[in-house]
């Protein structure tokens, strides 16, 4: 979920409401015109180490289409088979810093096969998510905004948001598919009485 776009839902409310844009399960609205673009190898150099948690957590074992995910000792247990930590810190501070490496001596086979495939997929969505984003950084006629409406989601909700004369188009989220990004156009006259923050 995009937390920043959370927080401007009631600031950037008045621009939806003005340009006729009414999102089912909104979680959140950004105007591109103070948006910066990102890189998306950024975003992906721990992706190898998120899709290593992801495959221990996952039920069953080591599935890349898990719907369900364990947090237990055992996993903690298994995560430092897969995992390991920053080396130079203390013992102490180790059980609480994050996993900075795969340990790709440990995974072997079927296992290897899988992880490398998964964060193949991973880094093509990331890659799809932020090109889309950094096509329509700065301009003042687009408005991004962020439902839970992605994934197996969309056939439900896709006629209330593709049939409107202001949908251009959407993305899924990269890390979570439930949620997406979607982009519409509007009158840039309408964020004129708006305190446009500093682009981030």
């Amino acid at each position: 979920m995009d937390l920043g776009a959370y927080a401007m839902i009631d600031v950037i409310e008045k621009v939806a409401k003005e340009n006729e844009i009414c999102v089912p399960r909104l979680r959140g609205y950004r105007l591109m015109v103070c948006e910066s673009s990102i890189d998306y190898r950024d975003c992906i150099k721990d992706l190898e180490i998120q899709c290593v948690e992801n495959l221990v957590r996952a039920i069953p074992f080591w599935s890349p289409n898990a719907n369900a995910y364990e947090y237990s000792s055992l996993t903690d247990k298994r995560l430092k088979k897969y995992l390991t930590k920053d080396p130079w810190s203390s013992d102490e501070e180790d059980e609480a810093s994050a996993p900075v490496r795969v340990r790709w001596e440990n995974i072997h086979g079927k296992k290897k096969k899988i992880l490398k495939t998964m964060v193949h997929n991973w880094a093509r969505r990331y890659k799809k998510q932020y090109d889309t984003w950094n096509k329509y950084v700065g301009r003042e006629d687009i408005l991004y905004i962020h439902a839970r409406i992605g994934g197996w989601n969309w056939p439900t909700y896709a006629s209330e948001v593709v049939n409107t004369p202001w949908y251009i188009e959407h993305v899924d989220d990269a890390f979570d598919r439930s949620y997406c990004d979607i982009y519409a156009k509007i009158d840039p006259m309408t964020i004129k009485s708006l305190e446009i923050p500093e682009p981030n």
